[in-house]
């Protein structure tokens, strides 16, 4: 028999001669009657032919199916022991390592059907937290349907913490106009799915920013008084940004905006934990802050407001999580954190120095979670090698320095144009390496991929690897590929002219229109039906953005395309928006996508000269 294709891949392996068929009847033997249940379900759905189950507490020692938990014998949190010999017994240190269990062996059943292979997998988390964190705070919010099954098949992969960062996103009761446009998530949404992640162990864990990242509060008058530049900034990203970005951490009515908001949304979670965000304060000490900030420096005015608000979260949540990339710009502060406040260390790209900066955390005692990213925002097709490299380098030296988590986040800069399929790059090599950090052959990932994830034997993953690493014909980019910078900042882009020439612009069209029609000749089948048409809109938005680095290497400025030419390009893109919107209806929530589409269509007001 082939070897298990299973994801993660588990620690030890040992596969015997033979094979154990399941029977037509088969007895379930569990102390605890709901597991049982749940086993019998999980066998009915992923069996394609009928088995009659019975399942029974009374253990006779010769029941087909026995599911114990006994840490004596599996010592490890969240581990488990699959033996199939004559019988089959899934045997775990916990309720986790169960349900571990089960998902393991429905992958197994999902490659070999009811004909298994006599083995013996070991297996246990390298990683006791591993996480997810999905940006519904840019544009893009799932609907709750689209969420559940992202929830389930996470789950699977032994996913055990899901963050949604919010900056504006959730119907705070007194503040409608920040959220009525955006389908905020309800009161009774969020306790929905704090109870539909638990029954699937995952811990949702509350997300709120509270210091920089506020902008679609601060531009409403009602609460502009409250930021740190009402009138605008210098900012790192761009030069002068006209609008405010965080709340100032010297008007002690901040204190109160923040308090009040974490008391509403946080007794809707179960969890233990909060991410007070708290990343990227870039305006700090260019508004009413500058005076405090010249005199005792910024690192000490960010740290004061980190710490009230921690003491904030505190009154309703044991642990308090914040992104570290500010302090760590003042490293004299790390010792002084609270021992119980959890770091979370970020960077997305390839090369991001998390050797150093886990040195830091290790050094000074405090606990700290690795967060690389899925590489797929500001891209199209995402970036897939930079994705697998990031996430390589975050989960090994986080195990290195002994954090205590993987985050791996998927954020939505600029309209969050990336559809979900692209996103499952990032999310399944994270959940192999947060729980077996071992390398896993490229090729065998992505066949790992095909059948766990997209549940298909047909090379879905390999396409859409292959799309995510097209861009690196081009020059490299930060944070995103020069494809989709060209479509939607060409009036920025004129650097492309020193970078690049049509040929490889060219080279890079036709390796996408070959890479779509493999993709195009799997719409045959109808479980990837939908797959296929969210990977050919972002081939699409992908091509109209090699395409502006064409006009901009030929013509200079978009200004100057003949209006033929530009006329065709422009109902082209109009084309590719509409597929976008009907796509984005049937898996998300209405409220974002006339702002998404907003930012797409930017080159459109470039062409005509109006100003953003």
């Amino acid at each position: 028999m082939s070897i298990p294709i299973l994801l993660p891949q588990p620690k030890y392996i040992d596969i015997s001669d033979g094979t154990t068929r399941i029977p037509s009847h088969a007895i379930i033997f569990t102390k605890k009657y709901e597991f049982g249940k749940q086993f019998k379900l999980m066998l009915n759905e992923t069996l394609h032919d009928s088995v009659n189950l019975d399942i029974t507490t009374y253990n006779n020692g010769n029941e087909f199916f026995q599911l114990f938990i006994n840490p004596d014998v599996v010592p490890q949190p969240q581990g488990y022991r699959i033996y199939i010999g004559d019988n089959i017994v899934l045997i775990a240190n916990d309720e986790p390592g169960l349900f571990y269990a089960c998902a393991t062996f429905r992958q197994l059943l999902r490659q070999y059907g009811r004909t298994l292979p006599r083995l013996y997998i070991d297996d246990f988390p390298d990683f006791p937290n591993r996480g997810i964190l999905i940006d519904v705070s840019r544009d893009r919010i799932p609907k709750m349907e689209t969420l559940k099954s992202m929830i389930s098949t996470l789950a699977q992969l032994k996913i055990n913490q899901l963050q949604l960062y919010i900056e504006h996103t959730f119907a705070y009761r007194e503040h409608e106009k920040v959220w009525k446009d955006y389908s905020p998530f309800t009161s009774e949404e969020i306790l929905e799915l704090d109870a539909y992640c638990a029954e699937r162990y995952i811990e949702l864990v509350p997300n709120q920013n509270t210091f920089g990242h506020l902008d679609k509060w601060l531009i409403y008058d009602e609460y502009r008084s409250l930021a740190e530049a009402p009138n605008g900034f210098d900012s790192p990203w761009g030069g002068w940004t006209p609008l405010p970005f965080s709340i100032s951490p010297i008007d002690e009515r901040s204190v109160g905006f923040v308090g009040k908001l974490l008391d509403e949304l946080l007794p809707h979670f179960k969890s233990s934990k909060v991410n007070i965000g708290c990343d990227e304060t870039i305006d700090l000490g260019q508004g009413k802050s500058k005076e405090l900030c010249d005199q005792y420096g910024k690192g000490k005015v960010y740290f004061d407001f980190l710490m009230k608000v921690y003491n904030l979260a505190k009154r309703h949540k044991d642990t308090v999580m914040f992104w570290g990339d500010i302090i760590e710009n003042y490293p004299q502060f790390i010792p002084q954190l609270p021992k119980d406040m959890i770091a979370m260390v970020w960077g997305y790209e390839a090369d991001h120095p998390y050797e150093e900066k886990c040195g830091l955390y290790a050094a000074s005692g405090n606990s700290f979670y690795v967060c690389p990213g899925t590489s797929t925002w500001n891209a199209f097709v995402g970036r897939s090698n930079n994705a697998m490299a990031n996430i390589s380098n975050a989960v090994t030296n986080g195990k290195r320095y002994s954090a205590i988590g993987v985050l791996t986040t998927d954020w939505g800069d600029n309209g969050h144009v990336q559809h979900l399929p692209f996103s499952w790059i990032g999310f399944g090599y994270s959940a192999h390496l947060s729980w077996n950090v071992t390398e896993m052959p490229k090729e065998q990932f992505l066949h790992a991929l095909n059948m766990n994830v997209f549940q298909t034997d047909q090379p879905i993953s390999e396409c859409v690897y292959a799309l995510g690493n097209v861009h690196e014909k081009l020059f490299y980019t930060p944070n995103g590929t020069p494809q989709f910078y060209a479509l939607l900042y060409a009036d920025g882009a004129k650097q492309y002219k020193t970078n690049i020439d049509v040929q490889r612009v060219e080279s890079c069209i036709e390796e996408v229109n070959g890479i779509a029609e493999r993709v195009k000749s799997l719409s045959r089948f109808d479980a990837l039906s939908d797959v296929v048409e969210q990977v050919l809109n972002n081939v699409d938005f992908a091509l109209l953005g090699l395409k502006t680095i064409e006009f901009i290497l030929k013509y200079d400025d978009i200004r100057n395309i003949p209006d033929n030419e530009w006329a065709e390009f422009e109902k082209q893109l109009d084309d590719v928006i509409n597929v976008y919107r009907e796509i984005w209806l049937r898996h998300n929530r209405t409220g974002g996508l006339e702002q998404s589409i907003h930012t797409l269509s930017r080159i459109k007001r470039i062409r005509r000269g109006e100003n953003e």
